[in-house]
């Protein structure tokens, strides 16, 4: 942590509103994209913005972390989950159900380039859209651990703590949603794609 954010922290636990807002100018994006990552709605991402910065000012006092970041983001991913909860009592919003699967080790090979050139601009959207689609297929418990650890780097005990789970129930979780990543980007053909421009690129 900053010296910068860990001054505007202490501020904000003394209730000084304006050290607060500093904050949440800095993270609404990331809290923003996790609820969004999460939720797969964005009118529910912007509710869960909303309501995981005044939950956090409201409890500031119990900030106890060495980063805003981490605390933020498991205020933002509990909100998710509450709503989550909430949705299922209703049948009329479906989710995604939860399947088995044999698997092998994988690193996160489905992640994007982000050097692409020029000319490779409508391919990159193309990619980008099909990363959002099958992002949004996971299971939510899945897309939780694929963005803590592959999108945000945070390592697989700041995510067992953050979503409290334990180690090895994050490790599986994102070993299956890096295969589901993979197996729907192959369908698309993005992964190959993908691939194959990095391959040129160390060709050239």
């Amino acid at each position: 942590m900053d010296l910068k954010e860990s001054k505007l922290i202490m501020r904000a636990i003394q209730g000084n509103l304006d050290a607060f807002n500093q904050l949440v100018v800095i993270y609404q994006t990331a809290v923003y994209n996790t609820a969004l990552r999460i939720m797969n709605d964005s009118e529910a991402a912007d509710d869960i913005t909303q309501t995981a910065f005044i939950s956090a000012w409201q409890h500031m006092e119990s900030f106890k972390g060495d980063s805003f970041k981490p605390w933020i983001l498991r205020i933002t991913i509990n909100a998710c989950y509450d709503e989550i909860r909430r949705l299922r009592r209703h049948p009329s919003t479906p989710l995604e159900p939860v399947t088995e699967e044999n698997e092998e080790n994988e690193d996160a090979v489905w992640l994007i380039d982000p050097n692409l050139q020029p000319d490779e601009v409508s391919l990159q959207k193309d990619t980008m859209a099909a990363v959002a689609e099958c992002m949004g297929s996971l299971p939510e418990e899945y897309r939780t651990v694929l963005m803590l650890i592959d999108v945000h780097e945070f390592n697989y005990q700041d995510a067992a703590d953050m979503i409290s789970k334990p180690l090895g129930t994050i490790k599986s979780r994102l070993l299956r949603a890096r295969l589901r990543m993979r197996t729907c980007l192959e369908s698309k053909g993005e992964l190959y794609r993908s691939q194959n421009r990095t391959d040129n690129k160390d060709l050239s």
